[in-house]
């Protein structure tokens, strides 16, 4: 699923979550549909050359349709971006008492970024695009307080932001005369929210704000990893002697290994994506570059392992291929208190060892 996608999913059901594993490029999406919107046209107008793709100068794709959606035909359109985390209030979002920053007493209605959002959407000929990335490091749910049912598409207010008949209301504080006011949300306002659904660390989202939007989930791809370095995912893996390219083919066959037993083990949702390999670039075009890169993305890959199954180290060897007589991990079994524990150890990993590294990690005919 591309921006136009999305930018065609928002304009039907307003509220669009982009779910996925790290590293699936919810960011680099929600980036490229920000563009688009502000824009109103194709990203990339002209073709772009991808060097060892299957089609190396692949189509533009057909976005004759683009140009008719409601939303960009509305002259004035304005992005809002914000991030959600522990210490997000409803006042940032919404209105709410603050104290005065102008050096003077008192205290003043706040305007929250989802206001301003849909004020500027109440404008006429105005569109607004609100932007939220980790919507579930936050609060979420009382950050949008009595708004949540609000953001329906059906419960927004008529097309000329003049209440209809199903436009629902909550109440708010009004920046503008200090007292409470019956609000509702503009059918101009779009907004699109992207989370990680493997982060343990903070709780689920509510299921009865979930389903107030249209969820996207978000899976690996590994085609941008191959167009970047100029593989092919059918190209053999040699014993000894790589070229730069080998070495990150090895990288990215080995990534794609261990998010199948990933999956297996912990889920889908906890797969490390293709921007682990996209979110750097090497140093240069050498063999000694290429092996320096995927080294530094290895500390990254083990590090995600390391995280998903803490504690668990005959989990860990199983997804390193520790049985493997090229693998530089091994188990070890040893008494600790009268109990018999495994623990899982490693020989040297440097420039001269990641690549033999990652071919261990291979399965079949890759390896």
């Amino acid at each position: 699923m591309d921006a136009c996608d999305i930018l065609r999913n928002l304009q039907e059901k307003k509220n669009v979550l982009l779910m996925g594993a790290p590293g699936t490029g919810k960011s680099k999406l929600m980036n490229d549909v920000a563009r688009l919107f502000e824009r109103g046209v194709a990203i990339d107008p002209m073709p772009t050359h991808h060097p060892g793709a299957a089609i190396p100068i692949p189509a533009i794709p057909e976005n004759e349709n683009l140009g008719a959606l409601p939303m960009l035909q509305r002259p004035r359109r304005k992005v809002f971006r914000t991030t959600l985390h522990q210490n997000s209030k409803y006042r940032d979002f919404l209105t709410g008492i603050t104290p005065r920053y102008d050096g003077t007493e008192g205290y003043q209605i706040s305007e929250g970024i989802l206001y301003r959002a849909n004020e500027f959407a109440k404008q006429p000929d105005s569109a607004a695009l609100l932007i939220i990335d980790e919507l579930n490091r936050g609060p979420a749910i009382e950050v949008f307080g009595g708004s949540i049912v609000t953001i329906e598409p059906d419960k927004r207010l008529g097309d000329d932001n003049t209440p209809a008949e199903n436009t629902q209301f909550f109440e708010i504080l009004s920046p503008e005369t200090d007292g409470y006011i019956e609000y509702a949300f503009s059918p101009h306002l779009y907004i699109l929210a992207a989370m990680n659904q493997a982060d343990v660390s903070v709780a689920p989202l509510d299921v009865a704000f979930m389903r107030r939007w249209m969820s996207v989930k978000l899976a690996p791809d590994y085609a941008p990893a191959y167009a970047r370095f100029g593989g092919r995912p059918d190209d053999v893996i040699p014993n000894e002697n790589p070229s730069a390219r080998d070495v990150y083919n090895a990288a990215i066959k080995a990534l794609e290994a261990i998010n199948k037993k990933i999956v297996i083990g912990r889920g889908p949702e906890y797969q490390l994506g293709q921007g682990i390999l996209l979110s750097i670039l090497p140093r240069g075009s050498g063999i000694d570059d290429a092996l320096d890169f995927v080294l530094d993305v290895w500390s990254m890959i083990y590090a995600h392992i390391e995280e998903l199954f803490f504690g668990e180290p005959v989990a860990m060897a199983y997804i390193l291929n520790s049985e493997r007589e090229d693998s530089p991990y091994f188990l070890n079994e040893v008494y600790f208190a009268g109990e018999t524990k495994f623990v899982l150890s490693h020989t040297a990993i440097n420039r001269s060892t990641v690549y033999g590294l990652y071919r261990s990690l291979l399965e079949g005919d890759d390896a």
